[in-house]
C-alpha cells in the first residue's frame, strides 16, 4: 500500500480519484534521480527544460507550459513550502517520496498548479540514522550526508542532509581556445528541529535551508556549431555567470483532536540572484534580481472514517519581486522594477461515501490576487523602444471548483472521472523593456475532464494506471512582437488531449520492468498573433511534445560474489519533436537516450553504483531562438559515466 498526500490528508494512492504518481526514494536512487530536472525520467508527461539558465525550468505537463517563466504552470513543494521559479531546479536532498499530481490542481494548491503539482517529501525517521554518497563522474561529480539525531528519544529529532555538486563542463570557447567553460557548483543544506512524541496528539518542525549556485551555463551556441559544444566569445560576448543564493525557513504544526487534523505551514524564501549574461563582443550585462516571500497556510482535515471526509482551509502569501537592469549607453539607461503581489484563498473539497465501492467528492478555492509594478528607468530613454518609468497595479479574482466520481471495483481497481478547473495568476512582465509592460495581462484558465483507471493483479505483479484527458484553455499568456521587444498578452485559446500509461511488472523474482508513457496533442484553438497578424491556430505549443516514453528494466544477478545483491539496470527516454516557438519555426526533432548501470548492494548498507546516462552521447536542444538570420540553442546533457558509492547505518 503506497500512502499519498496529493488530496492534503492522507490516503492509499489505490483509492485517490485522479492522476496521481508516486516515487520512492529507492525507485529514485534506482534511476539516477539526483535534481528536480531528473524527474522528467521517471513521471509520465512531464518535461523540464533550463533554458540554459540552472535558476529557471520551463516544466510542461500534460501540454500545459509557460513561455514566462516567472509565472510557471507546475508548482513545486517542498515539505508542503511553495517553492519560488527562480529556486526550482535544485538538487533532491534526503527525499523519502515524490508525487507528481497531473492536470490543474487549483482547488486545493492554487495558482500556478495549473498542470499539475510536484510534491517533495523528506525523510522523517523516529530513530537515530545516518547516510552517505558520493559520486566520481565525468563531466559531473557530487556528494551528500544525511541523518537523524535523537534530541529527546521518542519525541524530538534534529535531522539534517548536506549536497554538493559539480559540473566540470562541456562546451570550449573557440576564441580563447578555453575548454570546458560552462562550469558549475550546486550547494546545498538543510536542517530541521522535528518534535514528534509517540502517541502524541502534536508534531511540528522548525526547518531552515540554504542554497549556493554558481554557474556560468547560460550559454546561447550557433545552432550549427552545438553538435560541436563550441562558443565564440570574439562574437558572442564574455562567458556568463549566473550566481544564486536561496534561503528558506518553515514552521509546521499539526494538531489531531478525535477525528480532525489542523495543520499550519508558515514559510519564508529569499532568491538573491545576479545574472551576467553576454550581450556582444567583451561585453556582459547584469540582471539582479531578489524574490522574498512569506506564505501561510491553515487547513483542517476530517475523517472519522464514516460517509463523509474532507479538507478545508484558509491561505495567504506575499511576494516581493525586485529586478534590476543595467544601461545600454547611449540607448537606454539603467531600471529597476518591482513588483508586488498579495494573494488570498479560500478552499475546501469533501467526499461522500455513498457506498463501500462508490465516492462522490466536490469543492471549489476562491481566490483574489492583489499585484502593482512600480518600474523606474534611470537617465536616457532614445527611439521610444524601451520602457520610461511607470506604474499600475490590478486585482484578479478567481474560482476553481473541481468534482469526481470514483467507483472502488475490488480492492486493486479503481475507475474515475474528473472535472477541474486551473489558473494561471495575471500580472505584469518581470523583465520590463517595452512601453506596453505597463498594461497588465489577465489570468490564463483551463477546464480540465478527466477518465481514469488504476488496477493491480491481486498479487501486484502487474500494475497499471491509466488515464485520458481533455483540457480547454483559454486567454492564454503568450509572448508577443520581435525579440528584444516581446511582451505578454492574452492571445487565445488552446487545447490539449491525449492518454497516459504507467506500468510495472515483476516477472520473477529477478526480473522487473516498469514504463511511463504518453501520447495526445496541445494545439492553439483561437490565436491570431496581434503584433505580427499571423495566424497560428493549429500550431502546437511550444515545449508540449506530441509524445514521451520512459523504459526502465532491472534484473538481480544470480551470484555468490557478495552477501548482498547485484543489480543490473538499464532505461530508455524518448521525447518527440519539441516546439520552441508559438509559430513552430524553432524545434528539437524526436531524440531518445539510454542508460546503463551495475549496483552492487551489500546486506550491510554498503553499495557501489557504476552508471552512464545517454551512453550514445546523444545530442539535442532545450532551447532555441532566432535572432536576425541567425539561430541560438542551448544543449541538453550529454554522455555521464560515474561510479558512486554509498553507506547506510
Amino acid at each position: 500500500m503506497t500512502v499519498t498526500t496529493a488530496n492534503k490528508r492522507a490516503q492509499e494512492l489505490e483509492r485517490v480519484d485522479g492522476a496521481v504518481s508516486v516515487r520512492t526514494s529507492d525507485q529514485l536512487r534506482e534511476a539516477g534521480v539526483t535534481t528536480v530536472a531528473d524527474l522528467e525520467q521517471v513521471f509520465p508527461g512531464l518535461v523540464i527544460r533550463t533554458r540554459g539558465n540552472r535558476a529557471y525550468a520551463n516544466i510542461s505537463a500534460r501540454g500545459m507550459s509557460s513561455p514566462d517563466y516567472y509565472n510557471p504552470t507546475v508548482q513545486i513543494y517542498v515539505d508542503g513550502v511553495p517553492q519560488q521559479p527562480s529556486a526550482f531546479t535544485q538538487p533532491l536532498l534526503d527525499v523519502e517520496r515524490v508525487e507528481f499530481l497531473r492536470g490543474p490542481q487549483g482547488t486545493l494548491y492554487g495558482r500556478n498548479a495549473y498542470g499539475g503539482v510536484l510534491n517533495i517529501i523528506t525523510k522523517k525517521a523516529d530513530k537515530g540514522r545516518v547516510s552517505g554518497a558520493i559520486t566520481a563522474g565525468t563531466p559531473q561529480s557530487w556528494g551528500e550526508l544525511n541523518g537523524t539525531m535523537p534530541v529527546v528519544p521518542g519525541s524530538t529529532y534534529l535531522d539534517f542532509g548536506i549536497k554538493a555538486e559539480r559540473a566540470f563542463g562541456t562546451v570550449d570557447d573557440w576564441a580563447t581556445a578555453s575548454r570546458n567553460v560552462d562550469t558549475s557548483t550546486d550547494m546545498i543544506g538543510r536542517v530541521a528541529l522535528r518534535y514528534a512524541p509517540e502517541g502524541g496528539n502534536f508534531d511540528g518542525a522548525l526547518t531552515a535551508s540554504r542554497e549556493r549556485t554558481r554557474s556560468k551555463e547560460e550559454l546561447y551556441l550557433y545552432d550549427h556549431q552545438i553538435g560541436d559544444r563550441v562558443y565564440f566569445s570574439t562574437r558572442q560576448g564574455p562567458v556568463p555567470m549566473l550566481e544564486r543564493d536561496v534561503t528558506t525557513l518553515a514552521a509546521t504544526g499539526n494538531w489531531n483532536f478525535g477525528n480532525f487534523r489542523l495543520s499550519s505551514i508558515s514559510s519564508y524564501q529569499d532568491v538573491t540572484m545576479v545574472r551576467d549574461v553576454a550581450a556582444g563582443p567583451n561585453m556582459l550585462m547584469s540582471f539582479p534580481e531578489t524574490n522574498a516571500a512569506f506564505s501561510q497556510e491553515l487547513r483542517l482535515a476530517y475523517d472519522a472514517g464514516g460517509p463523509l471526509a474532507g479538507v478545508a482551509g484558509l491561505f495567504y502569501q506575499h511576494d516581493n519581486f525586485t529586478r534590476k537592469s543595467e544601461g545600454y549607453s547611449p540607448y537606454y539607461g539603467p531600471s529597476r522594477n518591482q513588483i508586488n503581489t498579495d494573494s488570498y484563498a479560500a478552499f475546501g473539497e469533501v467526499t461522500w461515501r455513498i457506498s463501500p465501492k462508490l465516492d462522490l467528492t466536490g469543492g471549489a478555492r476562491v481566490s483574489y490576487d492583489d499585484t502593482s509594478v512600480e518600474f523606474t528607468r534611470f537617465g536616457s530613454n532614445y527611439h521610444g523602444y524601451y520602457a520610461g518609468s511607470f506604474d499600475n497595479s490590478a486585482n484578479f479574482t478567481s474560482v476553481q471548483p473541481k468534482v469526481s466520481l470514483g467507483y472502488q471495483l475490488n480492492d486493486t481497481t479503481r475507475f474515475y472521472g474528473l472535472v477541474s478547473r486551473g489558473y494561471k495568476p495575471g500580472g505584469f512582465n518581470h523583465a520590463v523593456i517595452f512601453p506596453q509592460d505597463v498594461n497588465p495581462y489577465d489570468p490564463e484558465t483551463a477546464w480540465n475532464y478527466e477518465l481514469g483507471l488504476r488496477t493491480a493483479t491481486p498479487d501486484r505483479r502487474i500494475e497499471l494506471s491509466t488515464s485520458l484527458y481533455y483540457i480547454a484553455s483559454d486567454n492564454k499568456q503568450i509572448y508577443v512582437g520581435p525579440v528584444g521587444m516581446q511582451v505578454i498578452r492574452n492571445v487565445g485559446k488552446a487545447e490539449s488531449y491525449g492518454v497516459e500509461v504507467e506500468a510495472s511488472w515483476k516477472a520473477t523474482e529477478r526480473l522487473s520492468f516498469s514504463a511511463t508513457g504518453t501520447w495526445g496533442r496541445s494545439v492553439f484553438t483561437d490565436f491570431i498573433d496581434p503584433v505580427s497578424g499571423q495566424d497560428l491556430n493549429g500550431k502546437t505549443l511550444p515545449y508540449a511534445p506530441n509524445a514521451t516514453a520512459n523504459l526502465y528494466a532491472r534484473y538481480l544477478l544470480e551470484q555468490n560474489l557478495i552477501a548482498g545483491n547485484i543489480a543490473l539496470e538499464g532505461a530508455v527516454h524518448y521525447i518527440s519533436t519539441t516546439w520552441f516557438n508559438e509559430a513552430n519555426t524553432l524545434s528539437q526533432p524526436g531524440y531518445a537516450t539510454a542508460d546503463i548501470a551495475l549496483e552492487l548492494a551489500w546486506d550491510s548498507g554498503v553499495s557501489l553504483r557504476l552508471f552512464a546516462e545517454n551512453i550514445f552521447d546523444e545530442t539535442y536542444r532545450t532551447y532555441s531562438y532566432a535572432s536576425g538570420a541567425d539561430v541560438f540553442s542551448n544543449v541538453g546533457q550529454g554522455r555521464l559515466i560515474g561510479v558512486t558509492l554509498r553507506g547506510a547505518y
